[in-house]
């Protein structure tokens, strides 16, 4: 049986009908607004340049704790700003470096200003 829904897993806010009930504002939906911000590279969006952070981009001049403060900094700023749903509890960012794995683990809590739902975008990359 083929799943209905095919963009289940990548796009949450398509069954949530924002025309007819307002702007969704539930974790699902702020989860993948921060992955969007996350993996587009500035210049790649046509009408909108200017959006996006290019994590990707960034990670791999990670080498030491300042970068990674500098670049959790600029994280912050930019997500807030794309996204003026959420309030990110900076001082609780994290990036963990595995580097056994290769990997490093992004840790983002924020909460959603209208209704104070506290939640954690948290993503393993590499």
């Amino acid at each position: 049986m083929l799943n209905d829904n095919i963009y289940a897993d990548w796009a949450y806010d398509i069954d949530k009908d924002p025309i007819h009930i307002g702007e969704n504002r539930d974790t699902d939906t702020i989860n993948q607004s921060i992955e969007m911000i996350l993996a587009t590279n500035r210049g790649e969006r046509l009408f909108n340049p200017s959006f996006g952070f290019g994590l990707m981009n960034k990670i791999f001049d990670l080498e030491n704790n300042n970068q990674f403060e500098k670049i959790l900094d600029d994280l912050a700023k930019e997500i807030m700003y794309w996204d003026n749903r959420i309030q990110i509890v900076e001082k609780d960012m994290k990036i963990i470096k595995n580097t056994d794995q290769h990997s490093i683990v992004l840790i983002i809590p924020y909460y959603i200003k209208i209704n104070g739902i506290a939640s954690v975008f948290k993503k393993k990359i590499g």
